[in-house]
């Protein structure tokens, strides 16, 4: 009696368990995965707090159009105090003589001075100065962008590589299933004397095969997981998920792996949408600018610096030399360097270089790119056709290892080729799926260079 109540307590338990266990399973879609890569990745947390430096260093720059208000003190202790011998002869005309000292100062010197100094025109430099952190900020936005477009298009790979690698994996189980019901069959038979043994050894040397690609596909799903955690990070959802069985538990991903109805723009529309959109081309772009704005402040150094100047003194007056000192001063100042030794000439010369650089990188990155996006919609049609082209195959697939079973069956057909028909049913499937991965792959690549991710979920 006891003992029945103690095993009725256990499975109560460990139904609790279990179901806890699997009910924790998570659906996930292609977009809800995204967000939470958007929301755990460190490397664009990085890029977001680039874009707030590149923010901050503009603000420094608006300090330029302020003038320099700088507070100096000076001591000097003197060896001597500076005295003024005044002596004036007896003959001296209308002046009888004199002979009097004056103490101008004493040992100890000392004053403050409040300075300041506000450029009015500096040759254009402070303007470009400013114009290159703005553009600063325009590129790390656009690297920003394509970290996220790149982070876009690596768990594009990984979700549905998990998936691809599970429909393997189940495909692979079934063909073993097959390999091994071929296999029972052969053995009876084998026993009635009905076929040879050669047979039932073909059977079974079949069968082992299909246990081992089995086995490596169990590997490649582990691994495909791995990946898919790795760049998940987040481990709320991914803490129980495991490889059990023929897939995962604990985990559902419902976007599924298949060609999309929906028919692609035309290429022309596509380069467009990357010409004006693609963040790395847009970044080259931003350089370009900036080697122009650098080239207007090498040239400013060949212009003149024109600035209002004022000063404020704090001394004592009880000394002669600190009453001579006037209190205040104001005026303008003007500079022009005729010869300098920083090679003025050679670093204006060097930042021509540089824009003349900027332009020719943005070509040449203007036709990669182009090549790069007609070279992915070509990939995108190519992947499509292939699955259209195998999906006739199927069905020979599927009938003719349905005869080729039955032959044998009826003593009409060797063992050897039940188990090709039967792996050539597995390859046609296998392909049909790595299709319609390479179709996913490359559509999100298209949708990713014309920066555009919402625009990839239109197809699903």
């Amino acid at each position: 009696m006891y003992s029945t109540i103690k095993n009725k307590i256990f499975k109560i338990i460990y139904i609790i368990l279990f179901s806890t266990y699997f009910s924790s399973a998570h659906d996930l879609s292609l977009e809800e995965s995204f967000n939470h890569v958007l929301k755990n990745n460190d490397g664009l947390k990085a890029s977001k707090l680039n874009i707030d430096k590149a923010k901050k260093i503009k603000d420094a720059t608006n300090m330029l159009y302020f003038p320099n208000i700088d507070i100096i003190g000076n001591y000097t202790y003197i060896s001597d105090p500076m005295i003024l011998d005044v002596n004036i002869p007896v003959n001296f005309p209308n002046i009888s003589g004199i002979n009097h000292s004056l103490h101008i100062s004493s040992n100890n010197l000392a004053y403050g001075v409040i300075s300041i100094m506000y450029p009015i025109y500096t040759g254009g430099k402070r303007l470009s100065t400013s114009n290159i952190a703005r553009l600063n900020i325009d590129d790390a936005n656009f690297l920003f962008q394509l970290k996220k477009i790149n982070l876009f298009e690596n768990l594009v790979k990984n979700y549905y590589g998990l998936i691809l690698n599970i429909e393997i994996l189940k495909t692979l189980i079934d063909v073993e299933n097959g390999h091994k019901a071929h296999l029972e069959n052969a053995i009876q038979l084998e026993r009635n004397g009905q076929i040879a043994k050669l047979e039932y050894l073909s059977a079974q040397v079949a069968y082992d095969k299909a246990k081992n690609k089995t086995l490596e596909a169990k590997d490649s799903l582990e691994i495909a997981l791995l990946s898919f955690k790795t760049i998940l990070q987040d481990e709320y959802i991914t803490n129980n998920v495991k490889v059990i069985g023929n897939g995962v538990v604990n985990l559902n991903l419902t976007s599924s792996l298949e060609i999309s109805k929906k028919e692609l723009e035309n290429i022309d529309s596509y380069k467009q949408k990357v010409l004006n959109a693609y963040p790395m081309l847009k970044s080259i772009e931003t350089k370009k600018l900036q080697a122009n704005e650098l080239k207007n402040i090498e040239f400013s150094n060949f212009l003149p610096t024109i600035g209002l100047y004022g000063g404020y003194f704090f001394k004592d007056n009880n000394l002669l030399l600190n009453k001579i000192i006037p209190n205040w001063n104001i005026g303008i100042m003007a500079r022009f360097s005729i010869l300098d030794n920083n090679g003025r000439i050679f670093r204006y010369q060097a930042s021509k270089i540089a824009q003349n650089e900027a332009n020719h990188l943005y070509s040449q990155a203007k036709q990669d790119i182009l090549l790069l996006t007609e070279t992915t919609y070509k990939e995108v049609l190519s992947a499509k056709d292939s699955y259209l082209n195998l999906s006739s195959s199927l069905e020979l697939a599927k009938e003719n290892l349905r005869l080729q079973e039955e032959a044998f069956k009826n003593g009409m057909n060797d063992s050897a080729k039940v188990s090709d028909a039967r792996n050539m049913l597995s390859g046609v499937i296998i392909e049909l799926k790595r299709a319609e991965y390479k179709y996913i792959i490359a559509l999100a690549k298209l949708c990713a260079l014309s920066n555009d991710i919402n625009s990839f979920y239109t197809f699903y």
